[in-house]
C-alpha cells in the first residue's frame, strides 16, 4: 500500500472514471508515469543532441557558446571525455581538452565551476561522485535536463559515454 496520499486519490479518481479496480487504476496510472518519464528523457535527449552538435565539426568545437544555458550543455558533453573513478593530472586534463578547444583552461575551470570536476591542492581532477545539486542556485536555470537522466547513471557506471558525432 502506498504511502502517497496524493496518488492514492488519484487511483480512486482514476477508478471512479473507468470503472476498474484499485490494482489495474494503479497499475495504469503508474504505465503513463513510465511514459512520460520515457519521453521526457527522449526530448532532453534530442535538445542536447541538437545543441551539441551545432558546436561540434570533426571532433573539436568549432565556436564557444555566448549563453551560458548552451555552454552548460556543452560542458556536460565534455564530462564524456573523463571516465568516472580515475585521477587526471592537469597535464592530462589540459592535453584532453585542448584537443577539443584551444583555451584549454578555460573550459578545464568552468567544468570546475559548474561541479562536473573536482580538484585538489596537488593538481589532480576527477569527475564529481554525485550530480551537482542545482536546486536554489544560480545553475539551476541553465542545466540541461539531460544533466538530471544521464550524468547520475554515468558517474555510477551505468550509463555509456554519449557521441553524437557517430550518427551525424
Amino acid at each position: 500500500m502506498t504511502a502517497q496520499r496524493n496518488f492514492k486519490s488519484q487511483v480512486r479518481a482514476r477508478m471512479q472514471q473507468t470503472g476498474v479496480n484499485y490494482t489495474t487504476a494503479r497499475m495504469e496510472l503508474l504505465k503513463e508515469y513510465e511514459e512520460r518519464q520515457q519521453n521526457a528523457r527522449r526530448e532532453a535527449y534530442q535538445e542536447h543532441q541538437t545543441i551539441v552538435s551545432r558546436f561540434f565539426k570533426d571532433g573539436a568545437m568549432t565556436v564557444m557558446p555566448s549563453k551560458r544555458r548552451t555552454r552548460a550543455h556543452i560542458l556536460l558533453y565534455l564530462v564524456n571525455y573523463f571516465q568516472a573513478g580515475r585521477t587526471y593530472t592537469e597535464q592530462e586534463v589540459n592535453y584532453i581538452l585542448h584537443e577539443l578547444w584551444p583555451d584549454f583552461a578555460y573550459l578545464r575551470r568552468e567544468l570546475v565551476d559548474y561541479g562536473y570536476l573536482e580538484r585538489n591542492t596537488r593538481a589532480e581532477y576527477w569527475l564529481t561522485s554525485f550530480s551537482p545539486e542545482r536546486w536554489g542556485t544560480v545553475l539551476h536555470d541553465e542545466a540541461p535536463a539531460w544533466e538530471f537522466y544521464w550524468l547520475p547513471e554515468y558517474l555510477n557506471g551505468q550509463e555509456k559515454q554519449v557521441d553524437f558525432f557517430d550518427t551525424i
